[in-house]
């Protein structure tokens, strides 16, 4: 630990260093460049260079256990080529352990040709570690007689599994060695090895056997048997034999088909080819799709069972769009339609190649759509039939739903009807609305069987997580391409659930609420629980447009379900809560949790409150807190319901919380009056000048408690305060508290970020009241806390009081600054000036900086400046 915190402090000394020749730094400071290779982001030029050519294993090692190495394919291809550039033999230990490294076929070939006892070991664990037998084989005789010995032995020795290729191997090595097979304990050898050797000819069968078991027969039969406790995957067993034979394989497989768990592993070897790789997938589709290395529209077009097709076709288009798979093929080649349009409902999240394919498939999508089914809603209708079973390409399902005949005319819906007992109403939608389902009051509406949009449901809560899958998610993805009058047409038709589909998945559209509205002007509410305004009202991330638009609807289902959405101004809740307060009320009931999009009381809503009764459940959860705004509220009850009220309000606790009790005091002694009528004339003009501009405006400038105040529930007067602000500037801890207020204006919000909190500590006081930098600077340890925990001077700079420059210039121990720069970019550039012109690249004088920092109690420009004279 202590060795990471003192890499730390140097670390900007490191990567700022303009060093041409890093052999005496890395001599000199190997442990902190050591550290620097380990955890660095960033290496200084020449520094790889040099620490991989001075052939020192710690060094590598470091490196390759860098994260930021890892995630950069680049450097690693470049310090492979660094350390095969000459002797491995040094640098065998990290190449081997590394997998970065030891994975990379020309590492494996160069460590091989070492014949080191550690590559040999490696090579020969028992079971396997992917060394090929070939690659074995040059190891040993790289490493001499008496390793391949031992290691032949080691095998046979081995108690846990050993395959019968490793065994046959081991036991020809040693017959190569000259050693006496009669000596291996042919009671730890597999029967069909054992075999081999009793009688003894001398060692051509033996060398047949083993021939045989290391190349592609004894590959083939490890592919056909089950896997055994404690045996390696089949990946392993392919490692082995490289190269592999990859016609013998096809062969193989067209005799007698792989396994599933082995064909898996056959198609996901980057070798595996493409005629190979389709045979496999006609027998193991979904193990195919899910590994093969290789993915095209080739492999989703090849034949396999019916039942695994589908879902075969979303792994595949999930893992190889863009990656092979093209979105403009898949929408006219690709099968079956279903599945097809089910992977590709949800746009990729980040940008890249999938995100592009996608939006060309639904580019494609849409024109298909438009020209196949356009509004018609007898074509729309057949199209959801045949989704479920459909085998073809999406522009077979959309020509043949367009040529299919029309069904019989429709009859009208039949009203309500109870479930009796005893019968069972054929076909029925057995659910509500969310608002019903809140009340508990679940409607049961039959309609007549011509009529029925194909699998028809109620929609589910919309509370819950929702989700798709087959014909519905492949529907929605036709839905979502689909243009707006094609959503107009189909509204009246389409079953609750589709209707909740097209309205919580599809992407928004403007006609929506339009569209909504007239669907369900017509539609009585009592007999149609499900009307497309309600569905629409429960969505997530409606636009206050959207919700305007709805407002019209005369449902109290959906002025209830809009009252709670996010989206919902102040304004258009006080006007749902003027014609629909019993509704609420009725509601509040029933009603558990609120949506996860959905938001609850508001401070507006009890000014606007027509309702007692309501009026009291809001104020249960809304905070009042101060003076003003609680004599706003009392002021509110007086004029609403009359003092009565009032003083039943002062004999519950505070109004809902405060810290004050002021507030209570002057409405008492307000009641105490004789005469109502100018107690309520005083409460007026108190609550006016506090609620007005020059109220708010003098306790902006008088008051002292700015924390608390900011706390405080008022409805401040923006554009007045900030006008004032310009004319005269508020005091500045003032000025940094409000982007704590939700609606700070943005001119507020960027002057905050320069404002440092005077209590939050002494720098902060005195950069605030102007005092130079330097001298703050010159006077306050740079590691010193401020009262929050945090190191003062990065805060200080984030906010820009103080510059990176005279922090290096002034800020002391200098320990403690090099430390705080970190990753700050302006700060490394800050520094990196300061070394060029006082290092001037000295690497003598970098190590003589490098090794004052932990005792130098002066500023990072007195450390550079010292070392540079003293080093000449």
């Amino acid at each position: 630990m202590a060795s990471i915190y003192r890499w730390k402090e140097v670390r900007p000394l490191i990567e700022a260093a303009a060093i041409d020749d890093w052999s005496r730094p890395l001599s000199g400071a190997g442990e902190l460049l050591t550290g620097q290779l380990l955890h660095g982001s960033a290496l200084p030029d020449g520094l790889l260079e040099c620490a991989i050519g001075q052939r020192e294993p710690d060094f590598l090692d470091a490196v390759l256990r860098n994260e930021h190495v890892h995630a950069d394919p680049a450097l690693l291809d470049r310090i492979a080529g660094l350390a095969l550039a000459g002797d491995i033999r040094p640098l065998v230990g990290p190449l081997l352990v590394r997998p970065v490294m030891v994975s990379r076929a020309e590492v494996r070939e160069r460590l091989a040709e070492t014949g080191h006892p550690r590559v040999a070991d490696e090579a020969h664990v028992p079971g396997g570690t992917g060394w090929s037998y070939r690659l074995r084989r040059k190891v040993l005789a790289a490493a001499g007689p008496g390793e391949a010995v031992r290691q032949a032995w080691k095998l046979l020795g081995h108690k846990g599994w050993v395959s019968a290729a490793d065994q046959l191997y081991a036991l020809l090595v040693l017959h190569e060695h000259g050693e006496r097979l009669a000596d291996v304990a042919t009671d730890r050898l597999l029967p069909g090895v054992a075999e081999v050797l009793h009688p003894f000819d001398g060692g051509d069968r033996l060398r047949a056997a083993a021939e045989r078991a290391m190349g592609t027969e004894g590959l083939i039969a490890e592919l056909h048997a089950p896997i055994q406790p404690g045996q390696p995957s089949h990946h392993i067993s392919l490692a082995t034999r490289e190269p592999l034979d990859w016609p013998a394989l096809t062969a193989a497989a067209r005799d007698t088909m792989f396994p599933k768990d082995a064909a898996a592993s056959v198609a996901a070897h980057p070798g595996c080819p493409d005629d190979l790789r389709d045979l496999l997938y006609t027998r193991h589709p979904a193990a195919v799709a899910e590994h093969a290395a290789h993915l095209d529209m080739d492999l989703l077009a090849a034949p396999c069972p019916k039942r695994s097709r589908a879902k075969a076709v979303r792994t595949l288009i999930q893992r190889g769009l863009g990656r092979g798979i093209g979105g403009a093929a898949l929408a006219v080649d690709g099968a079956p339609a279903v599945a097809v349009l089910e992977a590709m409902r949800a746009r990729p999240g980040e940008p890249g190649a999938a995100r592009a394919e996608w939006e060309a498939f639904a580019k494609v999508l849409a024109g298909l759509v438009e020209e196949r089914l356009g509004d018609d809603v007898r074509a729309w209708r057949s199209a959801r039939a045949l989704l479920g079973g459909f085998a073809g390409t999406v522009p077979e399902l959309l020509a043949e739903a367009a040529a299919l005949p029309a069904p019989p005319a429709e009859a009208a819906a039949l009203p309500a009807l109870p479930a009796e007992a005893g019968t069972v109403p054929e076909p029925l939608a057995e659910a509500a609305t969310v608002p019903e389902l809140l009340a508990g009051a679940p409607a049961v509406t039959r309609h007549a069987p011509e009529t029925q949009w194909p699998d028809a449901a109620d929609h589910p809560l919309t509370s819950s997580p929702s989700s798709l899958s087959g014909a519905r998610a492949a529907f929605v993805t036709l839905l979502d391409v689909a243009p707006d009058t094609a959503h107009a047409a189909l509204l009246p038709h389409l079953d609750a659930r589709t209707t909740h589909d097209l309205y919580r998945f599809c992407a928004w559209r403007h006609s929506w609420p339009a569209h909504a509205a007239t669907a369900s002007s017509g539609r009585a509410p009592a007999a149609d629980p499900a009307l497309p305004a309600r569905i629409l009202a429960a969505r997530p991330g409606l636009p206050v447009d959207a919700i305007e638009r709805l407002l019209d609807v005369p449902d109290p289902e959906v002025l209830t379900t809009l009252f709670w959405h996010h989206a919902t101004t102040g304004d258009q809740r006080a006007r749902i809560m003027s014609t629909a307060a019993e509704p609420l009320l009725a509601q509040l009931d029933r009603l558990v949790n609120l949506p996860d999009h959905a938001q609850g009381w508001q401070l507006g809503d009890l000014y606007a409150c027509p309702s007692p009764d309501l009026f009291l459940r809001a104020l249960k959860e809304v905070f009042v807190i101060g003076r003003v705004p609680q004599l706003e509220l009392f002021l509110h009850v007086w004029r609403t319901w009359g003092p009565a009220q009032v003083t039943a309000m002062l004999s519950r606790s505070p109004v809902t919380y405060s810290t004050y009790d002021g507030s209570r005091d002057e409405i008492r002694d307000l009641l105490a009056l004789p005469d109502r009528a100018a107690a309520l004339a005083e409460l007026q003009a108190r609550v006016a000048e506090g609620l007005s501009a020059r109220g708010q405006i003098a306790m902006w400038r008088g008051r002292k408690d700015r924390a608390a105040m900011v706390k405080e529930t008022h409805r401040w007067h923006w554009a007045e305060l900030l006008a004032e602000h310009r004319r005269e500037p508020f005091h500045s801890d003032l000025v940094g508290l409000l982007p704590r207020l939700p609606d700070c204006p943005d001119e507020f919000r960027r002057e905050a970020r320069t404002v440092l909190l005077s209590w939050e500590g002494k720098p902060y006081r005195q950069l605030m009241a102007g005092v130079p930098a330097a001298e703050v600077l010159a006077e306050s340890d740079a590691d010193h806390l401020d009262s929050m925990g945090r190191e003062w001077l990065p805060q200080a700079i984030r906010r820009g009081r103080v510059t990176w420059a005279e922090a290096l210039e002034h800020a002391r121990p200098a320990r403690a600054v090099l430390h705080q720069i970190g990753e700050d970019e302006q700060g490394r550039a800050a520094l990196a000036l300061l070394m060029d012109g006082t290092l001037r690249g000295s690497a003598d004088a970098w190590l003589l900086a490098v090794s004052m920092v932990p005792d130098f109690t002066g500023t990072v420009a007195e450390l550079l400046r010292t070392a540079g004279l003293a080093a000449g």
